[in-house]
């Protein structure tokens, strides 16, 4: 062979080999970036309450985290770019699902209810850049009687690529509330078991302003913000429709909302829906020109007097019963000046339409047609009225309905952030109507971290 030819082949040899030395390194550093970050609950460290790990063939690791009290459980982790969470729990239920809480970096981006009794991937709203992030999961509503005991079990947690197709979209989320009262309302089973994170007060006429004046003193107020809740007020003025449209109104509605805004620490998210049910108040053909004047002046007083506050003009949703949409051209420039809508949904429990309650038909026309405004859209409060037997027969039909993967999901698309119950039997009374109806709605619980200021419409992330 020639000297030519020698060199040739070594030349030869030589690309050969930096060819395969580069795919190698090319291989090496591309198996090198981690596409995801996957904790075994069993390593977290818990912080708070009584919980342990304990063998479990089913779970991930052969291991598993419970909570069987008020507990918190935290770890460190770096995550790769563009992150999605998913938490992998089952809950023992009693009386009601047990309640998880997600924090990262200290803010809560999801409170879920594991109302499943198997291993149950939960996905997180919300994305994470790379780098250095704490995890924390919590367990909020220990409970324990003479029948069950209510426990929360953590497989794990998987921090993975938002493109991964292996994790699975978050379910439809909105933010629920309970009312008339607050008191009434923080001390009720749908509030602790079903992850509401609103309560919802009334002011009715000029007499309420001395009682609802009492919310300025801490710590009512301060106390539901810094635990990442809403506060609702709906303003109900059909007995007093004088005073809707007068000057007293005008400073009254100040007055309330620096109430309701609290004196600190802490504030949060504050829903006004004015003069809900507006269609009531008078048949005089000029009142509601005149209410709408009202309407636009308390809005702007209202933000005046509170940069966290967000106010709609209360639809009544029975209009909607009819064929076909409502003309709401004559309130586009109130509705244009809202920060969301508003809409009341009640019915009696027998009032029934193509073999459901009329209120199924009502909620998604309603829904649609004011979300097509482009503003959130909130059921501002619901009820059905009626003994309480046809109460909780019809309230299960409607949930069955209503409360499904499809309908929320086609609900929220249209704009629904918020649902507002008002308490009565088929919520309030124990039985399996409850229980079931906790578990459904909880599964759409949305939550608004705890923030001193949270500066948009709604919603939730």
């Amino acid at each position: 062979m020639s000297r030519r030819a020698v060199v040739l082949q070594w030349v030869a040899w030589a690309c050969v080999a930096v060819m395969v030395l580069g795919y190698g390194l090319f291989m090496h550093g591309s198996r090198a970036r981690p596409t995801a970050v996957d904790l075994e609950a069993e390593s977290m460290r818990v912080t708070s309450g009584a919980a342990g790990t304990y063998r479990d063939p089913a779970a991930s690791g052969g291991s598993a985290l419970q909570m069987w009290t008020a507990a918190t459980a935290s770890t460190q982790l770096t995550a790769p770019a563009a992150t999605r969470l998913v938490v992998r729990a089952r809950g023992d239920q009693c009386s009601g699902a047990p309640v998880m809480r997600v924090q990262v970096d200290g803010r809560v981006v999801e409170t879920v209810q594991v109302h499943a009794s198997s291993w149950t991937d939960y996905p997180v709203a919300g994305s994470w850049g790379a780098g250095a992030h704490t995890l924390t999961l919590s367990f909020a509503n220990d409970l324990v009687t003479e029948a069950c005991d209510r426990n929360l079990h953590i497989d794990r947690a998987v921090f993975a690529a938002a493109s991964q197709g292996a994790v699975p979209q978050s379910p439809s989320r909105v933010l629920w509330g309970l009312g008339p009262g607050i008191s009434d309302a923080v001390e009720a089973p749908l509030y602790r078991d079903a992850g509401v994170n609103m309560v919802t007060t009334w002011f009715n006429g000029p007499d309420d302003l001395e009682w609802i004046s009492g919310y300025a003193q801490p710590p009512t107020i301060s106390d539901l913000y810094g635990s990442g809740k809403a506060v609702e007020l709906v303003v109900w003025l059909a007995d007093h429709p004088d005073y809707a449209v007068s000057e007293q109104f005008q400073r009254d509605i100040t007055a309330v909302t620096s109430a309701l805004k609290g004196s600190g620490p802490h504030y949060g998210p504050l829903y006004v829906v004015l003069f809900t049910e507006w269609e009531t108040y008078s048949s005089d053909p000029e009142y509601p020109g005149r209410l709408k004047t009202a309407y636009l002046r308390a809005a702007a007083a209202i933000h005046a007097e509170y940069a966290d506050a967000r106010v709609a003009l209360g639809f009544g949703g029975y209009e909607w019963g009819g064929e076909g949409d409502r003309d709401l051209a004559p309130w586009s420039d109130a509705i244009a000046a809202s920060d969301f809508t508003a809409v009341q949904q009640m019915h009696a429990c027998d009032n029934e339409q193509d073999g459901q309650n009329a209120l199924v038909a009502q909620i998604r026309s309603s829904v649609r047609q004011l979300g097509a405004y482009g503003k959130p859209v909130m059921i501002s409060h619901f009820k059905l009225w009626g003994d309480p037997a046809c109460q909780v027969q019809a309230f299960d039909k409607f949930s069955k309905a209503m409360f499904t993967d499809t309908s929320m999901a086609e609900l929220t698309n249209e704009g629904l952030f918020a649902w507002n119950f008002m308490m009565d039997h088929y919520i309030d009374d124990p039985g399996l109507v409850r229980q079931a109806s906790t578990s459904l709605i909880g599964s759409y619980s949305a939550a608004l971290p705890p923030s001193p200021h949270i500066p948009t419409a709604g919603l939730p992330d």
